[in-house]
């Protein structure tokens, strides 16, 4: 019997189980195909699994897993062929135009079938803000390894916690078994994959990172500085049409300076009858008579 190479999503899978994952729930797709949601657990893995999946040896056929988040109309080459979590394993490979639809949203994309491999399209719809990934898997000679693409650019690709690269780029020789798979990019949500290499075969990841959501903070406007009230006198009208400012709150007090009927200055103190004033950027005092507060 043949055995084909197809792309499944979920957490350490038992053999001969195929698992779906999207957005927001997690699809469990098992041997008699009934779909189970469970809370979000964003990782992948690729599993092996029999050609009667796709069809009987010999004939040439593809699969396509789609998950979205929100759930959205699948249309294939055009046609309305139905709704997230979506799963067609009787594709003929090739390329194939892929759109996904929601209210308001959607995305498009023309990939590549590989025969006797099931791709996983995985995608969040959004206006400003749309992410995803496509896992999908080929030939690779006697190699095994990674293919990887990302938007933005340059993001660092970690396998098993170590860096290997930046992206796009290509990894070979990574040997057969589980791998732990981390896109990060500054600003960005890092993509988290847990895949399964296959011999003779390499993983191809196409990802489109998530932006961050900057959390916008109030701003608190500054305390306005209280002003501080300054105690003013006015001069009133006198018979000279001038008022003597004296050295000390005294009649007897040496004149040091002369005020004018309607001008007006900062009040230092008051002593019974006397006003203690600045002018002229000294101190004296006038009589209160001739002067009142403002």
């Amino acid at each position: 019997m043949e055995i084909g190479v197809g792309v499944g999503v979920g957490i350490n899978p038992p053999s001969s189980v195929d698992f779906g994952e999207t957005m927001g729930d997690e699809i469990k797709y098992n041997r008699r195909e009934k779909m189970i949601r469970k809370k979000i657990n964003i990782s992948l893995v690729i599993v092996l699994f029999s050609a009667l999946l796709l069809g009987a040896c010999g004939v040439e056929k593809s699969g396509v897993e789609i998950v979205s988040s929100p759930i959205a109309k699948v249309y294939l080459n055009g046609k309305e062929s139905g709704m997230t979590p979506y799963k067609n394993n009787s594709l003929v490979p090739g390329k194939i135009t892929i759109k996904l639809e929601d209210e308001g949203n959607s995305w498009e994309r023309e990939i590549k079938l590989e025969n006797n491999v099931t791709t996983v399209i995985n995608w969040k719809l959004s206006k400003d803000n749309s992410s995803g990934y496509i896992l999908s898997m080929e030939k690779s000679g006697e190699s095994d390894g990674l293919l990887i693409n990302s938007i933005p650019g340059g993001a660092m690709i970690f396998v098993d916690g170590e860096l290997k690269a930046i992206s796009p780029n290509k990894i070979e020789n990574l040997g057969e078994g589980d791998k732990k798979i981390s896109l990060s990019y500054p600003g960005f949500k890092s993509v988290n994959l847990i895949v399964k290499m296959v011999k003779n075969y390499q993983i191809v990841i196409d990802a489109k990172l998530e932006k961050e959501e900057k959390i916008k903070i109030s701003e608190v406007p500054s305390p306005t500085p209280l002003k501080q009230i300054v105690p003013m006198v006015k001069i009133k009208e006198t018979e000279t049409g001038w008022l003597r400012v004296r050295s000390n709150a005294s009649g007897s007090g040496a004149e040091v300076g002369r005020v004018k009927p309607g001008e007006s200055y900062e009040l230092l103190s008051q002593n019974n009858d006397w006003y203690q004033i600045k002018f002229d950027d000294k101190s004296g005092w006038i009589s209160v008579k001739y002067a009142e507060k403002i």
